[in-house]
């Protein structure tokens, strides 16, 4: 296959898996992480990365549009106010990794046989359990949402939501969104001006 045909199709699943599996709250795990340099007190608009970086490339801007809608919400449920010229510019990336999963599992058996000669004869019966496992490729996506002070050009919070891909979670592109940013959010603790 042509290296850059088999490039282009990566690019195309991730921009396709990232936002559509972002997360059903069941197998996520999210992370939320302060600078200690950050001033929040000063924080009360926010605005957003043009294009973010889950637009950028092959990336739908749907993506972006319903990121920016889950966003909005968890912001101005703290006070935060969108502006054109914000204290605090967010943006969103996703990352998708190859992973070897392996699953071990047990099974249990029963085995009989005859056993003897002319004149002898019997069965014996055993039990017992095989052990195994089954390796197989999955695919973990991580979606990072920043929110960096526009003044100090630097990171102020960061939100790592952590899931594995599955079909199921990319039936319901904006619910999965909307729950992932929730999910994430719950992390931070921050309110506007305070």
């Amino acid at each position: 296959m042509n290296l850059r045909l088999l490039k282009s199709a990566k690019v195309w699943l991730f921009a396709v898996l990232v936002p559509l599996l972002a997360a059903c709250s069941s197998g996520v795990q999210v992370r939320g992480d302060s600078s200690p340099y950050a001033d929040f007190s000063t924080y009360k608009t926010y605005g957003y990365f043009q294009p973010m970086g889950i637009e950028a490339g092959y990336n739908s801007p749907v993506f972006g549009q319903h990121f920016r809608a889950a966003i909005s919400r968890e912001m101005e449920s703290r006070g935060y106010q969108i502006s054109n010229h914000p204290d605090l510019i967010i943006n969103v990336t996703a990352r998708l990794d190859d992973k070897v999963k392996v699953t071990t599992y047990t099974a249990p058996y029963m085995s009989g046989m005859y056993y003897g000669g002319a004149h002898r004869g019997g069965t014996a019966v055993g039990a017992g359990v095989t052990v195994g496992s089954q390796a197989t490729m999955t695919e973990n996506v991580s979606v990072f949402i920043d929110l960096v002070d526009k003044a100090g050009q630097s990171i102020s919070w960061q939100g790592v939501a952590e899931f594995e891909a599955s079909d199921e979670r990319a039936q319901q592109l904006q619910q999965t969104i909307d729950q992932t940013v929730s999910k994430t959010f719950a992390l931070y603790s921050h309110r506007a001006g305070q």
